[in-house]
């Protein structure tokens, strides 16, 4: 992890005066700004930017409400015609997608079949309403989609997308929007394509091999440089990193000399993180121009296309410090870290924190995919928003799949729940408008390691109220300042507009919303999730 996440004091963060530029003034912020948070306009972002959302929800309310109500006048025909399991799960359909168990990233792989031959004119019927509501309905859904662009809400506009495919899993446009060309009878990936015109075929255990090796690897044969021989001979050649295994998958290349099956493992978690990061960020890699010919044609230049991103996975901790101690002199204090220079991001295997190593991971790899956005940004966040490069990062730890959908952002995860214990209980608080404007290295030596670690809270629920508060009208405010960041142009860098410029509000406002925000969040957390405490 990154060197200055989740420290206890001594542990390698410099120390510094008592009177550091960060710890002096937090207590004192913090009471005026809970006199102040009384008379503030909370709840209310700037007119235009609320205006806009609102038009764009009403217009998805009404279309999904009509078709709800369709769905479930169907669904009560059916039921009515004895289809009493079909009507079940057309009633499913009528709920809204973000509260369905589904995952609406996980789209057919197979193209819609024709209907079978042969049924009862009443099944017919009914099948044939069927399909014509869910087309009906993501074509309107579209159109609203491509409104969404043009208004500045891409984020809105991908989620959107990603529903008319879940609808009407053969809406071209929509396929291709998402990366998606026909091969043969269904839908692929570019990668994935070219991988099974190559003769190879997606094992779970094994990843990417060829189709007739199939058997021997589950028989527990190995094919290395020509040759068969056992799992265990294999095992004990990659045991050396300099032999180890290379996993390739859509976005990542891992390696490891940990286990092939390890390795894999690794792989699919980090293509769910990619595929969750890029929907959720969409106005981060594409430019509005960009987004309008990814709507159009499906050929929009994605920052970082094409290239994959490097994993060295360790099978021991003393092998990942051997292996990075020229190049980071404080090694032993981390348990994972992204090296820019190189472009690569390393890991080590920890058996007795396999949860903390995911979180450790997505981290990291949220730097990996911001900081390779472009083939070269510089000096990020040198002179100022530092804050927004670790704050991501530290958002991003509570990516998981649960019940087959891809979250982020529960309020229960450790990062989140000290963020209110910090505000609420040690009445810590940073000004936004003194904390944004910190550069790195006075972002992390400008105060002794216990304060260091209550900002790192800090910069994290406010990563979180910024995409989550007033169910998102920050969102695209916050992606476009993260944008510009991360900008490849050095111009735009050094001018990035401010998160007071760019939302419309007042900074003293957003921070008596943040204290709001915060306060309102769930504060019940199971043992599992406060053994996790950034303390």
């Amino acid at each position: 992890m990154c060197r200055f996440c989740d420290k206890t004091p001594g542990s390698g963060v410099p120390e510094s005066t008592p009177g550091s530029s960060l710890a002096a003034a937090f207590r004192t912020w913090f009471l005026l700004l809970l006199l102040a948070v009384g008379s503030s306009r909370l709840g209310h972002a700037a007119p235009a930017l609320q205006g806009k959302l609102e038009r764009l929800r009403e217009e998805y309310a009404a279309l999904h409400a009509q078709f709800s109500a369709d769905m479930r006048a169907l669904a009560e025909f059916c039921t009515q015609q004895g289809f009493a399991d079909d009507a079940q799960r057309i009633r499913g359909l009528a709920v809204p997608v973000d509260q369905q168990t589904a995952d609406i990233d996980d789209l057919p792989e197979k193209l819609q079949p024709d209907l079978p031959q042969g049924l009862a004119p009443v099944e017919n019927e009914w099948r044939i309403r069927l399909r014509a509501l869910q087309t009906e309905y993501a074509k309107d859904l579209y159109i609203l989609s491509r409104r969404a662009i043009t208004e500045g809400q891409p984020s809105m506009a991908f989620h959107w997308i990603r529903e008319v495919a879940f609808h009407d899993p053969d809406h071209h446009q929509a396929r291709k929007a998402l990366g998606f060309v026909r091969y043969e009878d269904g839908w692929a990936t570019p990668f994935t394509a070219e991988r099974l015109r190559s003769g190879f075929v997606w094992h779970d255990q094994f990843g990417w091999i060829q189709q007739p090796h199939v058997d021997d690897y589950e028989r527990g044969r190995r094919y290395y440089k020509g040759k068969w021989m056992s799992a265990t001979r294999e095992a004990s050649i990659r045991n050396d990193f300099r032999y180890g295994w290379e996993v390739l998958t859509e976005h990542f290349e891992i390696r490891t000399n940990h286990s092939l099956e390890r390795g894999v493992e690794l792989g699919k978690a980090l293509e769910d993180f990619h595929q969750f990061f890029v929907r959720e960020f969409a106005g981060f890699f594409n430019t509005k121009q960009q987004m309008q010919a990814l709507f159009n044609s499906g050929s929009a230049d994605i920052r970082g296309h094409g290239r994959r991103h490097t994993i060295y996975y360790y099978r021991t901790r003393g092998e990942y410090i051997a292996a990075l101690k020229r190049k980071q002199s404080n090694i032993e204090i981390t348990n994972g870290i992204y090296m820019p220079n190189d472009r690569i991001a390393y890991f080590y295997d920890d058996p007795e924190n396999p949860s903390g190593l995911l979180g450790t991971m997505f981290h990291e790899v949220t730097h990996q995919l911001l900081g390779e956005s472009a083939r070269s940004i510089k000096d990020v966040g040198e002179h100022a928003n530092f804050w927004l490069i670790e704050g991501i990062a530290c958002y991003m730890e509570s990516f998981t799949r649960q019940g087959g959908r891809l979250t982020v952002g529960d309020p229960l995860h450790s990062r989140i729940r000290w963020a209110r214990i910090r505000l609420l209980e040690e009445e810590f608080f940073i000004p936004m408008a003194r904390l944004t404007v910190l550069g790195r290295r006075e972002f992390q030596f400008g105060s002794d390691s216990e304060t260091l670690a209550r900002v790192y809270s800090q910069v994290s629920g406010m990563v979180h109220f910024f995409l989550h508060a007033q169910d998102g009208v920050y969102r695209e405010a916050f992606v476009e300042h993260l944008s510009q960041v991360y900008s490849p142009d050095s111009r735009v860098r050094k001018r990035t507009a401010t998160l007071d410029q760019l939302t419309g509000v007042p900074f003293d406002e957003l921070d008596g919303q943040y204290v709001e925000y915060i306060k309102d969040l769930p504060s019940a957390v199971d043992d599992t999730r406060a053994a996790a405490a950034p303390r």
